[in-house]
């Protein structure tokens, strides 16, 4: 996420019970360590797309691979706004704000080389300034990796009520 340190705002309803003990640096070593990664896009007629990603945490933001010529890829390029829900087993984390695309080489090779620790089963390279998945070894396909700048990070809790916490940035 970030690295502004946003201060947590309570937002559970009156039954809910606040998310009290989870600080933002909690927030932070959740999502780098999830796993499963929800990324929500707009088509052009503004119905939602909804698609799991790959995902890992560099400097503050979310990162995803995908083909150029996808409909997520297609959809950010017309609004790069999106959501990125990181479901958990007490506590899921949804990250509205907008998704950048990666073009910095040494940047996109800082991304290549977070997928293996994470995903030791992917291990995409960059070759030339292009990321590319492994089996793309004739170098056809390159792929666009994406930033998701988080602009708000809502945690729900799913034990005690039913809690809801938003930190903004």
């Amino acid at each position: 996420m970030a690295e502004l340190e946003p201060a947590p705002e309570q937002l559970s309803s009156p039954r809910g019970t606040p998310l009290t003990a989870l600080s933002w640096a909690d927030v932070q070593t959740r999502v780098a360590e999830a796993e499963d990664f929800l990324l929500a896009t707009t088509d052009p007629d503004g119905r939602p797309h909804v698609v799991p990603v790959l995902g890992v945490s560099l400097e503050g933001t979310v990162c995803f691979v995908t083909f150029r010529n996808a409909r997520k890829a297609r959809n950010l390029v017309r609004n790069n706004g999106c959501a990125v829900t990181v479901p958990g087993h007490d506590v899921d984390f949804v990250l509205e704000g907008a998704a950048h695309l990666i073009r910095n080489a040494a940047r996109l090779q800082k991304v290549a080389d977070l997928f293996p620790a994470k995903y030791p089963w992917w291990h995409p390279f960059v070759r030339a300034g292009e990321f590319y998945d492994p089996a793309d070894t004739a170098l056809n396909d390159p792929r666009h990796v994406y930033a998701v700048e988080p602009a708000q990070v809502f945690a729900f809790g799913k034990e005690t009520g039913f809690s809801a916490t938003r930190w903004r940035f």
